[in-house]
């Protein structure tokens, strides 16, 4: 997710709430108001069901109907004919029934809805463009009834936030629409905008003021956002991209990348620097009796810079320290063996570590400069 461009979005957000809910002028609280209107009169049994489904409806405003389309006037239709609410009620119920959360199972029951109202709806009005149920509309159906389980999906809005976080999937359109991958980049945004306590607490007054009944576990506050910003015009200034999907998925998986090496490269720097903390120099032998393979027995005089002096019968000789051990050409007693060959392996390790800390900062830099 793009954190820069999210926290832009969240700042105006912030900034512009009290406009955006004032009640007497855009009034966004009404999302809220629709959904305890839904949870206060809905009843799936209702005797009335015609009197109940306009009851919990109607104030919906512009979320579903519009001057141009109107697929609950659509639903409408269909109750006025006696002989279709019973219809009206099983499409309902068929597309409440409980899923346990499986999410494909979810979306072929918003087709079926779909193809079965839509059929019926045509044969009252053949050939209208205004009345079908589509794609975003049954979604909202869905959210009315399990608003915690549910996310209120537009099109546009949802493409326009999509690019603007860069946000790493394409959930398509059409007959390519995945429920499951646009529900996770709401459950990203859901995750994030708990963590501001500012919004937080302005959407808490707003909440405990506009909604009755229920508890949507903030999946309106994640639709208002994505609504806003496009409504609002909160991506003026360049903050969208106006990229294609393909694009888009790139840049997020590089933004991924980076993000997982960075942590591979924190856990490296670590391991360097406990690495770093003792040197092989720690061991001081001078004054020790070594044995060299061919010299015999010899006494370290000095050790200093990496090489030690050792007197043999032969006369004195200059080692490389720790290397004429760790090579097998001298010997100590065992405990100073064991010190060694701990001290050159640590170094192999230290060396590891550093070339390790020096690819993966090469590779972030690289990553960078294509963003």
């Amino acid at each position: 997710m793009n954190t820069h461009n999210l926290n832009l979005i969240f700042e105006q957000y912030i900034s512009r709430f009290a406009e955006l809910n004032d009640v007497d002028g855009n009034d966004e609280g009404y999302k809220w108001r629709a959904e305890s209107c839904f949870v206060e009169h809905w009843d799936i049994d209702a005797e009335d069901f015609v009197s109940m489904f306009k009851a919990s409806t109607k104030e919906m405003s512009n979320l579903i109907d519009n001057a141009t389309v109107q697929p609950i006037g659509g639903i409408l239709l269909l109750l006025k004919q006696p002989n279709e609410v019973e219809f009206v009620r099983e499409c309902f119920r068929e597309l409440y029934r409980e899923d346990g959360g499986d999410l494909e199972a979810r979306q072929d029951r918003i087709y079926a809805f779909m193809e079965k109202m839509n059929a019926k709806i045509d044969q009252y009005a053949s050939g209208s463009w205004k009345y079908p149920q589509k794609m975003n509309n049954v979604i909202y159906y869905l959210s009315l009834r399990y608003p915690s389980d549910n996310y209120i999906f537009k099109a546009t809005e949802a493409t326009e936030w999509a690019n603007c976080i860069e946000y790493g999937d394409d959930f398509g359109s059409g007959e390519t629409f995945s429920l499951a991958k646009y529900y996770r980049m709401c459950d990203e945004l859901l995750s994030a905008v708990s963590e501001n306590d500012e919004i937080m607490e302005l959407h808490s007054r707003r909440f405990e003021k506009e909604a009755r009944g229920f508890d949507d576990e903030l999946h309106i506050l994640v639709y208002d956002i994505i609504y806003c910003a496009h409504t609002y015009h909160f991506y003026t200034d360049g903050i969208i991209q106006t990229t294609s999907a393909k694009e888009r998925i790139k840049r997020a998986q590089i933004r991924d990348e980076i993000e997982s090496l960075e942590l591979e490269l924190a856990a490296a720097t670590e391991r360097f620097n406990e690495l770093n903390v003792v040197s092989d120099n720690n061991v001081d032998m001078t004054g020790m009796e070594v044995t060299h393979k061919a010299f015999g027995k010899g006494q370290i005089i000095s050790q200093i810079n990496g090489i030690q002096v050792i007197v043999f019968a032969a006369g004195e000789k200059k080692f490389q320290f720790p290397t004429a051990y760790t090579g097998g050409f001298l010997k100590a007693d065992e405990e100073i063996m064991a010190a060694l060959k701990e001290a050159d392996q640590r170094k192999k390790e230290l060396v590891t570590a550093q070339n390790e800390v020096a690819s993966l900062t090469e590779r972030i830099n690289q990553l960078r400069k294509v963003l």
